[in-house]
C-alpha cells in the first residue's frame, strides 16, 4: 500500500488503454511517480502486482459517449482537474489486402482508434482548462506513412494526426498543449503475437521478420515500450513547454 503522503495530488493522469502494452507501461510508469493515475480499458487485470494504490481502474467502452461521459463526471467529482491525458486506446486489426478489406471490421477500427479517442477528448479536455495541461495521444509510424496490408489502420492513425493539429489550435487559447508520438514498430508482446500468428508460428520466419524490422530502421534496432513512454512523459512535462500539434517519432530512425 502506497503511504498516501508520498502521492503527487497535483499531478493526475487519464490514460485510456491502460490493461496492456505501452497503456500499462504508462500506468506503472506514472504510478512509480506517484501521481494520481485513472487507467480506462475495456478489461483489467484482478491482480496488478507493482501498481500502487493511486491508480484508480475503470471499466469502459471509450466508443460509447454516454459511458464516457458518467466516467468523466464521476472523475470531476474526485479531483479538480487532470493535468495529462493520454489517449493511447486503439487495436491493430488482422492483415487484408485492398481487394479483401473486411467493411465490418474497417468500421470498426475506425471506431475505436478515431471516434473512441475524439469522444475521449470531447469530455476530457473540459477538465484541463484551469490550469491547462497536456494532451498526447498514441498516433504510429502510420500517421505518417502507409501499409498495403492495413489500410483501416493507417487511415485512423492518419485521421489522429489532424485531430492532434485540429485540437492543438483550439485548445492552446486555454493552456492545452496537444500532441502524439509515433512509435513504431515497438518491441511489445501484441507485436510479437502478431508476428507470430502472421508467420504461422514458424521460428525462422519470425527471426526474419524481426530482422527486416531492424534493418529498415537507423539505428538497426526496434524501439521499446519504455523509449515510448519517456517520449510520452517529456511531452506531458514543461520540458515540451513550447510544442504542441506535433507528431514525434519514436520508431528508431524509420527514414
Amino acid at each position: 500500500m502506497t503511504n498516501s503522503t508520498l502521492i503527487n495530488e497535483n499531478h493526475i493522469v487519464l490514460i485510456t488503454g491502460g490493461n496492456s502494452g505501452i497503456g500499462r507501461a504508462l500506468v506503472e510508469f506514472y504510478s512509480e511517480k506517484k501521481s494520481i493515475v485513472y487507467s480506462l480499458d475495456l478489461h483489467h487485470h484482478d491482480q496488478d502486482e507493482g501498481i500502487d494504490s493511486q491508480v484508480r481502474k475503470i471499466t469502459c467502452d471509450v466508443t460509447d459517449e454516454d459511458a464516457m461521459s458518467a466516467v468523466i463526471n464521476e472523475i470531476s467529482a474526485q479531483v479538480p482537474y487532470i493535468s495529462t491525458l493520454l489517449v493511447n486506446a486503439g487495436i491493430v486489426p488482422n492483415w487484408s489486402d485492398t481487394a479483401n478489406l473486411d467493411i465490418t471490421l474497417f468500421e470498426k477500427v475506425l471506431r475505436i482508434n478515431v471516434l473512441g479517442a475524439v469522444i475521449t477528448l470531447k469530455l476530457a479536455a473540459p477538465l484541463m482548462k484551469r490550469p491547462g495541461g497536456s494532451i498526447i495521444f498514441t498516433g504510429s509510424l502510420n500517421s505518417w506513412k502507409g501499409d498495403p496490408n492495413i489500410a483501416s489502420y493507417v487511415a485512423s492513425k492518419h485521421a489522429i494526426f489532424g485531430v492532434v493539429k485540429s485540437a492543438a489550435l483550439d485548445l492552446g487559447r486555454d493552456g492545452i498543449r496537444v500532441n502524439a508520438v509515433a512509435p513504431g514498430p515497438i518491441a511489445t508482446q501484441a507485436l510479437t503475437d502478431r508476428v507470430a500468428k502472421r508467420c504461422a508460428d514458424d521460428l525462422t520466419a519470425i527471426d526474419q521478420t524481426f530482422e527486416k524490422l531492424r534493418s529498415v530502421t537507423a539505428l538497426q534496432r526496434i524501439a521499446t515500450v519504455g523509449e515510448v513512454v519517456s517520449a510520452i512523459d517529456f511531452l506531458a512535462s514543461e520540458n515540451s513547454s513550447g510544442i504542441t500539434g506535433q507528431l514525434i517519432n519514436v520508431d528508431c530512425g524509420v527514414l
